[in-house]
Formats: C-alpha cells, sequence, structure tokens
C-alpha cells in the first residue's frame, strides 16, 4: 500500500484551478510545486507546505479541509506477483514437450575466447 497526496483529484471535486491555488499561496509557496503537485499524485512533500497549502484550500472553499481528502491509497505494485491459492505458479501440463529429431548436430569451428579478447585489444593471436 502507498499513499501519496493527490491535490489535483481535490481540485477537480471542489472546482478550483491550479492558477487560483497558486495566487492564494503566492509567496509562500513556488508556483511550479503547486502545479507539479494538481499535475500527478506526489509520494514525498514537505509537511511546512502542505500546512500552506491546506489553509490556503480552507480560505478557497470556506470549509475545514482535512489532510486525509487529499490521500489517495495506491495499491503495491507487487500484489500482482503473489502466488493465489487457486492457480498453481507451474502446470506441467501446459509445458512444451521436445523431442529427440534424430539429426546429428554440428559444431563450426571459430575463435577461441582468447583469439575474441585479443581481437577486441587490438592484438591477433597466431
Amino acid at each position: 500500500m502507498t499513499l501519496r497526496l493527490n491535490l489535483g483529484n481535490y481540485l477537480q471535486q471542489h472546482g478550483i484551478t491550479a492558477y487560483r491555488l497558486v495566487k492564494e499561496v503566492e509567496g509562500r509557496v513556488a508556483p511550479n510545486t503547486v502545479y507539479s503537485l494538481a499535475r500527478r499524485p506526489a509520494q514525498r512533500i514537505d509537511l511546512k507546505t502542505v500546512g500552506v497549502l491546506m489553509k490556503a484550500l480552507e480560505g478557497l472553499t470556506g470549509e475545514k479541509v482535512e489532510f486525509s481528502e487529499m490521500l489517495e491509497d495506491k495499491p503495491s505494485t507487487l500484489n500482482h506477483l503473489q502466488a493465489s491459492a487457486e492457480t498453481p505458479v507451474y502446470d506441467p501440463s501446459k509445458a512444451k514437450k521436445f523431442r529427440y529429431s534424430g539429426k546429428a548436430v554440428t559444431i563450426e569451428g571459430g575463435p577461441t575466447v582468447e583469439q575474441i579478447i585479443a581481437e577486441g585489444r587490438g592484438r591477433q593471436l597466431p
């Protein structure tokens, strides 16, 4: 579980534009910070900034703003990796079957490892 501050969602629900919030917090929070928070949810933020934004939002909406109203719960990205009890992790019936074809395999000669390394270093071995 990951908690994120979703200011953009809060602004949209209350019909407030990011520009209007920027004007309200002018001189206390950088405009780019407000626009960034309104554009996408933040995982890390300075608590002082959150406090200033909450006070400004209280002034704009005329009602008390709860911190939890701006939080968003995002499920962990690793949840899909957990195996469920109903489905097995490995199903041998779906495994690809390899059969011997009877054809002879020939291995062609090539350079040795030492020759490849020497060539990479700009030298030639006999």
